[in-house]
């Protein structure tokens, strides 16, 4: 009982310190001319200051900090390290632009921060492909390669309101539960605090007006981070513990959880150097919730559709991880999703809500078949 209260305070202060922030970043970014500005690629159409990430970091720093004083570990001060670092680029993104090497080489310096000295690595592949514990060195090299890909993925799906900070408080706080439920407290805090500051951006981003603003690069990455980071400490415990709320398929667990995420930028990675034959870091309107909208829906149903399939993915996998093992949830997962998307694109070509020859709109379907479906459209 008197964690569930530390659970709720740690929550309540994020939220209420992000709630605070944000008000006051909106008048600085007014008073200086911080917005961003409509352009071909965005799908907002009038100027909104950028800076809510700031918002969000202080929210979660406040709310591990101060409201979780009950609890203290070792590897708090190396996340925030790495944090920190993260959030430099991110603001620096966010106000001058840096290029795509920088960020890599700031994310992949905070990747080994947390891997090194917070001991918190990918080095349990738990069955998948035969690899169970993984040597320090190629488990290193993996953990930077996991941690620049769930962070690139919440920094990409970052294109319309609510959908990054929806889906950060729904793996969160599931993440942050089961953490309660093994006892891991310090990470169960880290979610809450993670959910609360959300919410509170939630908030103000989707239903704000006066204050309405976005979270940037300095909340997507942080969010991404901090994910990261919850990823990690899953993966490592699922391997240990063997109690009750035991997990024996977590590689496939995660990829279940962070499943609309991970799915969209692989497949816009792909559509980008494969079909497209341009940079993968080149923005574009190819990922899903950009379907969405052309398909009618306003940025809330778009977003609220989005959670609602990943939600059903999450359900679906954590009943099938008790019948099946890691490599037969993974192909079910990667099947249901490939699933989805294909029957999205095709309901959305055939209505003609998108044109297959804009670069911008290309389709992860052959060409064949979206010149015979658009052609039976007409």
């Amino acid at each position: 009982m008197e964690n569930l209260i530390y659970f709720i305070l740690v929550a309540i202060v994020a939220f209420a310190s992000t709630a605070f922030s944000i008000p006051q970043i909106v008048r600085i970014a007014i008073a200086k001319n911080l917005f961003d500005s409509p352009n071909s690629r965005r799908v907002n159409i009038k100027v909104v200051p950028t800076l809510g990430g700031i918002a969000i970091f202080i929210g979660f720093i406040l709310g591990t900090t101060i409201a979780g004083d009950g609890f203290s570990f070792f590897e708090i001060k190396y996340i925030f390290a790495a944090l920190l670092i993260i959030f430099f680029a991110g603001i620096k993104d966010d106000l001058v632009t840096i290029s795509p090497r920088t960020k890599l080489v700031a994310l992949t310096a905070s990747i080994l921060i947390i891997a090194l000295f917070a001991n918190l690595n990918f080095n349990n592949f738990h069955g998948f492909m035969g690899i169970n514990q993984i040597p320090p060195i190629p488990g290193i090299i993996l953990t930077v390669f996991i941690g620049i890909v769930i962070i690139n993925s919440m920094n990409l799906i970052d294109g319309i309101d609510g959908l990054a900070s929806a889906l950060a408080i729904q793996i969160s706080s599931i993440l942050g539960i089961w953490f309660a439920l093994v006892e891991q407290f310090d990470y169960a805090l880290i979610s809450f605090s993670l959910a609360g500051s959300c919410l509170a951006f939630f908030i103000f981003n989707v239903f704000g007006n006066r204050n309405k603003i976005f979270m940037g690069d300095t909340g997507s990455l942080i969010l991404g981070a901090i994910i990261f980071i919850l990823a990690a400490k899953f993966n490592q415990v699922t391997a240990i513990h063997t109690g009750d709320f035991a997990i024996s398929s977590a590689p496939a667990v995660l990829i279940g959880v962070l499943a609309y995420p991970l799915f969209d930028v692989l497949r816009v990675f792909v559509l980008r150097v494969f079909v497209i034959k341009k940079s993968p870091f080149k923005p574009d309107k190819n990922h899903i919730h950009h379907r969405l909208l052309a398909f009618g829906m306003n940025h809330l149903q778009a977003t609220t559709t989005i959670f609602l399939v990943n939600s059903l993915i999450i359900i679906g996998t954590l009943v099938l991880s008790t019948y099946l093992n890691v490599i037969q949830l993974t192909v079910v997962i990667l099947s249901f999703t490939i699933l989805i998307s294909t029957l999205l694109e095709l309901v959305i070509l055939y209505s003609r809500k998108i044109n297959p020859n804009d670069e911008f709109q290309n389709l992860f379907l052959p060409r064949y078949l979206v010149n015979a479906v658009y052609q039976k459209a007409l």
